[in-house]
Formats: C-alpha cells, sequence, structure tokens
C-alpha cells in the first residue's frame, strides 16, 4: 500500500481543491474510469478526511504535482491551506518562468481574479521571493487561474 502525503501537508490537500484540468499527459480513458470530476473546485475523488480515495491510481497531473510549500522550508503559516491557493513553478516556454497560483475552490466560492490578486498580493509576493531563492532563478511572470478568468502579471 502507498503511503498518502501527511508530514508537512498535514490536512491541507489545496492542490485537489484547486486544478482546473486533470489528465495532461494521462488517456482520458484513466480519467473517465476513475470518475474523477474537478474543474476548480474540490475534487470529486477527495474524501471528507482530506484523503484521496484513488492514490495508488492517481492520474500524473495529481502525482507530479510539486508545491512550492511542501518544497521549501516556508513557515506553517504559508501551508496553502491558511493561505487559500497552492503554488508551482511551471517553465512559460519562450517567456521564461511563470509563478502559477490557483486559489482553491474558486468555481463555488465564485471569485474574482483581480479582486482575489489585490486581497492576496503580499502572499504572492512570499511565494515569488521563495521560489526566486530556491531555485535561484527569476520568476518572469505570475500566473493566477480561476474559474472566472486567469490573470497573468509581473511583481
Amino acid at each position: 500500500m502507498i503511503q498518502q502525503q501527511f508530514d508537512r501537508c498535514g490536512d491541507c490537500h489545496s492542490c485537489c481543491k484547486s486544478f482546473s484540468d486533470i489528465g495532461g499527459g494521462d488517456d482520458p480513458r484513466l480519467i473517465s474510469a476513475l470518475d474523477i470530476t474537478y474543474e476548480y473546485d474540490r475534487c470529486s475523488q477527495l474524501n471528507s478526511d482530506n484523503r484521496c480515495n484513488i492514490y495508488e491510481k492517481r492520474p500524473r497531473t495529481c502525482s507530479a504535482f510539486e508545491c512550492l510549500y511542501l518544497e521549501s522550508d516556508l513557515p506553517e503559516k504559508y501551508i496553502p491551506r491558511d493561505i487559500g491557493f497552492v503554488t508551482n513553478v511551471r517553465p512559460n516556454y519562450g517567456f521564461g518562468i511563470n509563478l502559477q497560483i490557483t486559489p482553491h475552490q474558486s468555481k463555488s466560492r465564485d471569485l474574482n481574479v483581480d479582486v482575489w490578486v489585490e486581497e492576496n498580493i503580499e502572499h504572492i509576493k512570499v511565494m515569488k521571493d521563495t521560489a526566486e531563492d530556491m531555485w535561484g532563478m527569476p520568476i518572469d511572470k505570475i500566473a493566477v487561474s480561476c474559474y472566472n478568468g486567469d490573470k497573468i502579471f509581473e511583481l
């Protein structure tokens, strides 16, 4: 049996409450067979204890996600569950490096991306600085993805 991430994650699992797309690089038949529904909200396979019902068979999108909080030495006050978003770094081919930010449950919360960015700019700056320090490279763009739209900007 594969052990789910419990240490630094705790009961956060904000990554399972955020993303717009599951299955990049996975066979669409697998996604269908696993009965996953997502779209910027809580994954249908996340149970009430914030544990994945299909952890051993989860798609590559899930298993390959690298949460900035988990990869860094950020203080616990920056756990995604408490700040309300997950962050990772992605290459933006031809355009440098993006800090990808996805607020959790933006569909059910009906978030306005511009207002959300204004309300969370201080935490976004901390994530940007952390990523740049960790990887020793500049973050070219911040990309925030919400159900109601995306916002790409520089800091």
